[in-house]
């Protein structure tokens, strides 16, 4: 049986509740928001005259050039999101991590990192050179799996 594009989208943000709370809540705010349209986009995607049509209906002025109004996302543009909000972040996590390998190395500094007051905590510690590593892996496991998955067009939401 085929799934279609809503199904899947509840799929994808369920793993990403239990997996990225925070992410999983702004992508789910940001579909709840919609995207904001102008006069102009609203007539390329065939919108506006239903939208002029309720407008009238409610007896409200109709949108002008300057006015923009909300759309709901496609469901494409709802993996769209997904995509990019994960390539995102996985591309953030490895450029955050090397910068501080780079400059840690760059003078000569101590490549683990501590955390923690000694006096009141067993010290937590960070190899920059293994954390950046890690973060290579997986921004190049989720280039991989994004790229696999071609049922969406990158760059499909403007």
């Amino acid at each position: 049986m085929p799934v279609d594009g809503s199904d899947r989208f509840a799929h994808i943000m369920t793993q990403l509740a239990e997996e990225l709370p925070d992410l999983a809540d702004q992508l789910k705010q940001e579909v709840r928001h919609g995207r904001v349209a102008s006069e102009q986009r609203l007539k390329q995607e065939g919108e506006y005259e239903a939208r002029a049509s309720r407008l009238a209906e409610a007896e409200l002025p109709p949108l002008g050039k300057a006015d923009i109004a909300v759309l709901p996302y496609t469901d494409d543009e709802r993996m769209e999101l997904v995509r990019s909000a994960l390539l995102t972040l996985a591309e953030t996590m490895y450029a955050s991590r090397k910068a501080a390998l780079d400059i840690a190395s760059k003078r000569q500094m101590d490549l683990t990192i501590e955390f923690g007051d000694p006096e009141l905590e067993e010290l937590s510690y960070l190899d920059l050179k293994a954390e950046t590593e890690r973060a290579r892996v997986a921004l190049t496991t989720v280039r991989e799996l994004l790229s696999e998955d071609s049922d969406v067009a990158m760059g499909s939401i403007q």
